[in-house]
């Protein structure tokens, strides 16, 4: 199967979870070598999970997922983080989470 025709659920799967402006966004982009999703000062850029399809040797299909922050405020804000939980995938296969402080501006494995 080329890497074309390999379907969503059988690609291994990178989600970017984690504060907001703590530089998930930014990350995506150079991970992609895209512009892939916006980036600003501003709190809340990110409203809605930008999803990529891609290869990465060594391994192979990826599916890369940025989210939005999952400490959003407000009415709004709790829509968009409920967003970035649901953007979490609901089956058993390999997949990686990679969160950040950003306090610490740290890459942590989850």
């Amino acid at each position: 199967m080329s890497l074309n025709e390999t379907v969503s659920a059988e690609r291994v799967h990178i989600g970017f979870f984690g504060l907001r402006n703590a530089g998930k966004s930014s990350l995506v982009n150079a991970v992609t070598n895209q512009d892939l999703s916006l980036v600003s000062p501003v709190k809340g850029t990110t409203t809605d999970p930008v999803t990529k399809a891609m290869e990465i040797l060594p391994l192979g299909p990826v599916l890369i997922t940025d989210t939005p922050g999952i400490d959003d405020e407000g009415e709004l804000g709790s829509m968009r983080a409920g967003r970035a939980k649901k953007a979490l995938p609901r089956r058993t296969s390999p997949c990686s989470f990679v969160a950040f402080s950003s306090r610490y501006r740290a890459m942590i494995k989850i």
